[in-house]
């Protein structure tokens, strides 16, 4: 039974195996190639396959964690941001103008808040262009939204400003396409039937 016993344990079961088919009978060879195929090879894969089975449970367990976590955190920005814009909006009109967009950027406290959001607020007048529309101004839609759309790297603003430009270009286009048709209609040459 000991033999047996640190056989299936030891991981050297070559030593024991080949003392009793060398000494005892060569037959012993059947033997130990089923029981170590069994044993060894079979019942340690089905272990180490109900092992692996629960480590990825485990993680899909945390994958869904994780997910309802960063939810969580973004509905709290969102409502940080909120609350931000009325800190902000001194005149209470519903609109950041550019100056208290300006004396809002200029507290340590929101540009150290802007920073761990990964919102480069060091550049004032690139920052408020990019979230204003053009009518120097900016609703909470736009503030909520534009705060959420740059956090992150430095490329996210660069990439938030490449996206409003090119939304006016596209505005532009379709003003002028509008136009064109007019002018195309207006100048359209009647067509006489000739007599054949």
């Amino acid at each position: 039974f000991w033999t047996i016993f640190e056989l299936t344990f030891s991981g050297c079961w070559p030593n024991y195996a080949r003392r009793i088919i060398e000494d005892v009978s060569p037959l012993y060879s059947m033997f130990y190639f089923f029981y170590v195929y069994i044993v060894v090879f079979v019942a340690t894969r089905i272990v180490a396959a109900l092992f692996l089975k629960e480590t990825l449970s485990q993680y899909a367990a945390d994958a869904e964690t994780m997910v309802k976590e960063h939810s969580k955190k973004t509905t709290w920005i969102k409502r940080a941001l909120h609350d931000l814009f009325d800190e902000a909006d001194s005149n209470k009109d519903g609109f950041l103008s550019t100056d208290e967009l300006h004396a809002f950027l200029d507290h340590c406290k929101v540009q150290m808040w802007l920073k761990e959001l990964g919102v480069d607020a060091s550049d004032q007048d690139s920052l408020i262009a990019l979230l204003e529309d053009g009518d120097h101004k900016v609703n909470r839609d736009a503030f909520v939204h534009g705060i959420a759309r740059l956090r992150g790297e430095a490329r996210s603003q660069d990439l938030v400003q490449v996206f409003n430009s090119v939304k006016g270009i596209e505005c532009h286009v379709k003003n002028l396409s509008r136009s064109m048709d007019l002018i195309t209609k207006d100048t359209a040459i009647p067509t006489i039937a000739l007599p054949v």
